[in-house]
């Protein structure tokens, strides 16, 4: 079966202003997602192929330079 999962890397680098600002950012794209219908979408396209399993990665990672 198919499974979006979210990970998120280096966020403690952010300052609270920043990460108030990816939460918002986060359900954006959770928001999309769902009115897109991905997982609907992932699974009609599991049943098409017998064995097929797709598995989607959202990957947020900060990496701040500093100035």
């Amino acid at each position: 079966m198919s499974s979006i999962s979210v990970e998120t890397e280096n966020e403690t680098q952010l300052t609270v202003a920043e990460y108030v600002r990816l939460v918002k950012i986060k359900e954006q794209v959770q928001q999309f997602l769902e009115n897109a219908n991905i997982k609907g979408m992932l699974c009609e396209s599991e049943e098409s192929i017998n064995g097929l399993t797709i598995d989607l990665t959202i990957k947020y990672s900060v990496n701040k330079r500093e100035n």
